[in-house]
């Protein structure tokens, strides 16, 4: 069965290895996810399936700004689904809660530039020689919608279930 819910520490193995995997250069360290546990303003997630982690991401609140600051699907399952169940968690959870999500994404990665344009993102800026490697990246966005009223009183935090 298919769960999202809140990254904890004994999760990192698995995600530093889809992070590393995903992230030939820029990929994150140990040390970086572990960071984040310590930031009130950071939202780490996983993916998974059957106790194996499928995918996560790490998501920044600042305010009513939101950024997705990692975000990467085990390779052997892209295009079978699993980032777009994970990115609909993501502007579900902060409908209501922002008024937009931003990213950057690499100039040369179509596959996620498909799957965030399919979920409603548009370009908004490119960002030159952003990456170590001298890449340009985009910087996507999204406008949320207000959650429906009868919405408002929910915890999303707690449900990320």
């Amino acid at each position: 069965m298919m769960n999202i819910r809140e990254m904890r520490p004994e999760d990192i193995d698995q995600v530093l290895r889809i992070n590393e995997e995903c992230f030939t250069t820029d990929a994150w360290s140990r040390k970086a996810f572990e960071r984040e546990f310590e930031l009130d303003y950071s939202y780490p997630f996983v993916l998974e399936e059957d106790g194996k982690i499928m995918g996560y991401a790490v998501v920044w609140k600042v305010l009513d700004d939101v950024s997705i600051m990692s975000f990467a699907i085990d390779r052997s399952l892209w295009g079978k689904g699993y980032g777009k169940r994970l990115l609909s968690f993501i502007i579900e959870y902060f409908k209501g809660e922002a008024k937009s999500i931003t990213l950057d994404v690499r100039r040369s990665n179509l596959r996620a530039i498909r799957l965030y344009k399919s979920m409603g993102f548009k370009i908004v800026a490119e960002r030159p020689r952003y990456y170590s490697d001298g890449e340009n990246a985009f910087q996507m966005g999204l406008e949320l919608e207000e959650r429906d009223a009868t919405d408002k009183g929910k915890t999303f935090k707690a449900s990320a279930q």
